[in-house]
């Protein structure tokens, strides 16, 4: 007989159906999940080396800007072949070295746990060479007990750019470059990421150095291994859930990976205010809680490069931005214009000229600062913008109200008469401004070219803002404004405002007539000018009104009562001028001639 078990024996090992079925879901749901986490890995991995190349972008291209030009081109003058050690750190001790130094430290600070490198280069004269001008790290090293001299890249120090190509490129093409991938710098142990930035010359055409940065991967890293962590314990979850029931958890897969989907596409988009909101307790949910925590990392990182951007704000007013219509200095190009209705108003230092040959440069410099700082926010807390620093004067900007430049003005006054007292008191000068405001039209817009670009405003208000601040010095005021600006004011009563002249301003066919504002004058010459008010009104009636015996007596009368009325003097002086040579046939109580 024959034994039909021993005929078709059975395979050695017996897997059931259901096992082989449910190792299939396993398998399916296990592949579907690690290809899709990889496909996740790889998006997120992409967009944040963008995100990284683009970083060192934007820092090399603000970094450049920040670079002092005289101190470069000062050192620049200074390089030459086969330079000593001995000749490179006393050019190193210099001011000049010191101070782009601090510069670049400055922009390493900004991301101090990220930036390795920042580092100057310029042109050699052999091709395909370079030399360092100025290395972050110099000053620090070059001292260090475990770092030689050759070790520490000092000025002058010759590099082969045949081994830094995108150098090359950036030299030669004059723009802004960042590599293409990353390097492993085995001082650090760390994959970098370079950009470097073009210092362009007085010509604004040729290069005349550049400024390199290395960037680290670290958080991109740390963001990407926390991802690849919480993937692959979604993979086992989903392995898990998958044995339990394939189909359901299939829906609520695909459901969440849609969702996790978008996420990824709005976070590629620099919308990095997004954040997962799936609550599942299963990989999908996990992958949600993975993706919240790279995005926390990601947006702290961009966090904090916002901050170098409001940094470079300091430079160029966010305000200035938003009256062109931008929204960031990287919208801003060569021949934006906008033109509106503005108030402008121009400060200057009485002698400074003067004041300034005495003192040094640097003294210069704390006066001018300290100056600046007393009455800078006032112009700022009423609504204005500082247009621009013309040495120690002040250009600026109100887009609203009249009343707030003249506001801005009298609290510029109280601030500098404080910081007057001070001064006195600590044996400093004391400082005396004159302030002109105008209103009208002006045309707000960027002059210059490709390389380099200014914010300024065109117009001849602005022209005419200037000259009253400069005659402020000839009727001693301390304000003085326009016919225009004072018919424009909605609260009048705020301020104490007496006629001064009537000028034909250079360059203007009509009279202008001139107002001082005297509610900043010092107390005892305020209180005269309010006590004195109506005499002095009717004695201008009278002048223009061609009564100057009634007008020579009141503007004597007031002028004697306290020297420092200047345009009551002037005046006077004038009514007596021509009381004793007669009237002229023009005469039409104009004064013409006047220049700044």
């Amino acid at each position: 007989m024959v034994d039909v078990n021993s005929a078709t024996p059975h395979p050695a090992r017996f897997y059931s159906l259901r096992f082989k079925l449910i190792f299939a879901f396993c398998l399916i749901g296990f592949a579907l999940s690690a290809s899709l986490g990889l496909s996740a890995y790889k998006t997120l991995e992409s967009k944040l080396f963008q995100q990284l190349r683009n970083n060192v972008g934007n820092i090399t291209y603000m970094g450049a800007a920040l670079v002092n030009k005289e101190a470069l081109s000062f050192l620049l003058d200074r390089q030459k072949a086969d330079m000593s050690i001995e000749e490179a750190r006393a050019i190193e001790d210099m001011p000049q070295y010191h101070l782009i130094s601090d510069q670049l430290n400055y922009i390493r600070n900004a991301e101090n746990e990220l930036i390795k490198y920042v580092y100057l280069v310029a042109p050699a004269e052999k091709p395909m060479m370079a030399r360092y001008v100025v290395d972050a790290d110099v000053l620090n090293d070059r001292d260090a007990a475990n770092i030689t001299d050759e070790d520490v890249s000092h000025f002058g120090t010759e590099l082969d750019m045949a081994d830094f190509p995108v150098m090359r490129q950036a030299f030669e093409q004059g723009e802004s470059l960042v590599e293409e991938e990353y390097y492993y710098d085995e001082s650090f142990q760390v994959n970098s990421v370079s950009g470097y930035a073009p210092i362009m010359g007085a010509d604004g055409k040729s290069v005349v150095a550049l400024l390199g940065l290395d960037m680290a991967d670290s958080e991109v890293q740390a963001a990407l291994s926390e991802v690849l962590e919480k993937s692959v314990i979604t993979a086992l979850l989903a392995l898990i859930v998958s044995l339990l029931t394939a189909v359901f958890m299939g829906t609520v897969l695909t459901r969440g990976i849609v969702k996790l989907d978008k996420l990824v596409h709005s976070f590629a988009e620099k919308d990095f205010a997004v954040r997962s909101q799936l609550r599942t307790n299963d990989e999908v949910g996990r992958l949600g809680t993975s993706f919240n925590h790279m995005a926390e990392t990601i947006e702290e990182y961009s966090t904090r490069l916002e901050a170098l951007v409001q940094a470079y704000g300091r430079f160029v007013p966010h305000d200035l931005l938003r009256l062109l219509g931008k929204k960031s200095i990287l919208e801003v190009n060569l021949g934006d214009q906008v033109e509106r209705e503005m108030t402008v108003l121009f400060s200057d230092i009485r002698n400074f000229t003067s004041i300034s040959e005495s003192m040094s440069p640097q003294d210069n410099f704390n006066f001018i600062n300290d100056y600046l700082k007393c009455v800078g926010p006032h112009i700022r807390t009423h609504k204005g913008i500082i247009d621009k620093y013309i040495g120690d004067a002040v250009m600026a900007l109100f887009p609203e109200r009249v009343d707030d430049a003249l506001d801005a003005a009298l609290h510029m006054l109280g601030a500098l008469d404080q910081h007057n007292q001070k001064a006195l008191q600590e044996g400093a000068r004391d400082i005396h401004i004159g302030i002109g405001v105008h209103v009208g039209k002006v045309m707000l817009g960027t002059v210059g070219e490709s390389e380099r670009m200014d914010g300024t405003v065109i117009s001849d208000t602005v022209n005419l803002a200037s000259r009253l601040e400069g005659m402020t010095k000839k009727y001693g005021c301390r304000i003085i404004i326009s016919d225009v600006l004072k018919s424009r004011i909605a609260q009048s009563e705020k301020f104490e405002m007496r006629l001064v002249d009537k000028v034909y301003v250079a360059g203007k066919s009509a009279p202008v007539t001139l107002y001082e504002v005297f509610n900043g004058d010092e107390e005892s010459l305020r209180r005269h000018k309010a006590e004195t008010f109506g005499d002095y009104n009717q004695a201008v009636k009278y002048y223009y009104d061609q009564s100057f015996l009634a007008a020579e007596g009141l503007f004597s009368r007031i002028a004697a009562a306290h020297t420092d009325d200047v345009p009551a003097r002037l005046f006077s002086e004038k009514v007596r001028e021509i009381l004793a040579s007669g009237v002229p046939q023009d005469w039409d109580g104009v004064s013409r001639h006047l220049s700044k």
